[in-house]
């Protein structure tokens, strides 16, 4: 069980990005070299080697989440758990899932930590594979890694999957938010999106040109409902 006051090795990253929210790295820690410390928006979240340190797709992605009071939250590609754990702020319940065990064991171990273990179920098992053919949630949180050169355009599949199977667990009127960068990916994301009965409704960006990165956060919605949701607004 990890204690409130956790000592490394003092090593102390401060990850400069446009965001509103701080990302601090601080190494492993003296007591268990295994184990590395990340300060996402001012919580800390410990995890193994093996799981995939948090970053500033993480945050933004984070920023960019809208989490209502009683909401269900599903959280794809959970990892350290840093969504889960902020979601189950305002959420009923969150389920969190990965299909990296030690990522499990990691989201389970820093729910315990914020005292957030009574609202978050964590599973492990690719996409939806953890989840119950009924289970229904009204925010969707899909954060997992997306092609970046031409050498990793099989990470595709994962997301065509993702957008293939996803409106049979969306509630009516849920939303999705779903992570990805690099303007280069739009026009496919775009064409995921729309094939599958989804609408853009908000689509969030920043260009990162010191660490290479531009984080683009997209809020999704089934598009039928989002259409006769908006023109009943306009009249």
């Amino acid at each position: 069980m990890l204690s409130a006051c956790v000592p490394t090795t003092g090593f102390r990253d401060i990850i400069q990005h446009p965001g509103k929210y701080e990302l601090i790295y601080y190494g492993y820690l003296q007591n268990n070299p295994d184990t590395y410390k990340v300060s996402a928006n001012n919580k800390d979240f410990f995890l193994t080697k093996d799981t995939v340190v948090p970053s500033v797709q993480s945050l933004y992605l984070l920023e960019n989440t809208h989490i209502n009071e009683g909401d269900e939250v599903l959280d794809i590609g959970t990892g350290a758990g840093i969504q889960a754990v902020f979601a189950a702020e305002k959420a009923t319940k969150v389920i969190a899932t990965d299909l990296n065990p030690n990522a499990v064991l990691n989201t389970k171990n820093n729910a315990i930590y914020h005292g957030v273990a009574d609202k978050i179920e964590v599973r492990q098992g690719d996409l939806f594979a953890p989840i119950k053919a009924n289970e229904k949630f009204d925010v969707i949180i899909f954060n997992i890694s997306y092609p970046y050169d031409k050498n990793s355009i099989a990470l595709w599949e994962v997301h065509e999957r993702f957008f293939a199977q996803v409106k049979k667990h969306m509630k009516p009127d849920a939303t999705i938010f779903y992570q990805a960068g690099w303007l280069w990916n739009v026009p496919k994301i775009v064409a995921m999106i729309e094939n599958n009965g989804l609408l853009i409704t908000k689509m969030n960006m920043l260009n990162m040109l010191r660490l290479n990165r531009q984080p683009i956060v997209f809020t999704i919605q089934e598009a039928a409902g989002a259409r006769a949701k908006a023109r009943k607004t306009v009249q």
